[in-house]
């Protein structure tokens, strides 16, 4: 009979060479980062190398490629561990996660954490920027644009104060994403500033192709709408 974790648990599946950066990449505004971990496992740039049992979702189990799978895994690849979640972590679990995630970082003798987020942007436009904030990294940062003055929320402002309390460098990135649907582009461009920092290429086309897709026909769709609508009002007045 399985049992009902009542901690969470950190299971690595394969020996992890010391000396990788921690990324985290959880839900947050658009699903940028959300989606730029998933294009990089898709395109077998990042691959499977265990899980977090995370006690308050033991109610929620992942279905992929026909087999069940925990929310928050873990992939290596890019001399770095990726640790991912297909579901938003509960506020009240916050904590415990981000102690989770500095036992891992010793546990493997990583070398830094690495955030990448996203942040609503303050105007409309087709591509926005990307920011990072810094903390005791000792990298050049390509690609983005330092962040002066804004905020952190959630897991990754959990994290960041975390790193800064124990003293491990920490990098976040943030792309700026003013979409309500999955936003592409923002997380080609997270892409593209991560690749500057570990060791990952990638091509990013076909995720910003299926943005666009995306978004042409959703702006079908709402001219259509608008058509139906215009049309009923000169018909009915």
């Amino acid at each position: 009979m399985r049992s009902i974790p009542m901690e969470n648990k950190i299971i690595l599946n394969s020996q992890i060479t010391p000396g990788h950066y921690i990324v985290t990449a959880f839900p947050t505004a658009g699903l940028v980062s959300l989606l730029a971990a998933n294009y990089l496992i898709q395109k077998k740039i990042i691959k499977k190398v265990g899980h977090i049992q995370v006690s308050s979702l033991s109610q929620i189990a992942i279905i992929e490629d026909k087999h069940l799978d925990y929310p928050v895994r873990l992939f290596e690849g890019g001399n770095s561990i990726f640790i991912t979640s297909q579901v938003p972590i509960p506020i009240q679990n916050i904590n415990e996660l981000t102690k989770d995630i500095l036992e891992l970082y010793e546990k493997v003798k990583a070398r830094g954490i690495i955030a990448i987020d996203a942040i609503e942007a303050s105007e409309e436009k087709e591509k926005g920027e990307t920011y990072f904030v810094s903390e005791g990294f000792d990298k050049e940062i390509k690609n983005a644009k330092e962040l002066e003055d804004g905020a952190m929320i959630g897991i990754n402002a959990s994290i960041a104060l975390t790193a800064k309390d124990n003293k491990i460098p920490f990098l976040g990135l943030m792309a700026e994403t003013h979409m309500s649907i999955p936003d592409g582009l923002a997380a080609s461009s997270l892409i593209k500033a991560l690749e500057n920092v570990i060791d990952i290429h990638i091509d990013t086309t076909d995720l910003v192709n299926e943005y666009k897709r995306v978004v042409s026909k959703l702006n079908s769709l709402i001219n259509k709408t608008n058509q139906t609508k215009s049309l009923k009002e000169e018909t009915y007045g």
